[in-house]
C-alpha cells in the first residue's frame, strides 16, 4: 500500500498526487501545479512537447 502511495506522489513536490502526462515520453510523474514550470521530463529528460491531464479513479 505504501509502495502504491509512493507512485502516485508527484516526484517534485513529493506532496499532490501525479496528475499530468508528458508527451512525447508518456511519464506520469508531477502534479498540475510543478508540470506548469518544467521543460523537461524529470525521469527521462526530454523535452515536453505538450501534456495532458489524467484522472485516475
Amino acid at each position: 500500500m505504501r509502495q502504491l502511495q509512493e507512485e502516485r506522489t508527484c516526484k517534485v513536490c513529493m506532496d499532490k498526487l501525479v496528475s499530468m502526462v508528458f508527451i512525447p515520453c508518456g511519464h506520469l510523474v508531477v502534479c498540475t501545479d510543478c508540470a506548469a514550470s518544467l521543460r523537461h521530463c524529470p525521469i527521462c529528460r526530454a523535452v515536453i512537447r505538450g501534456s495532458v491531464r489524467a484522472f485516475m479513479s
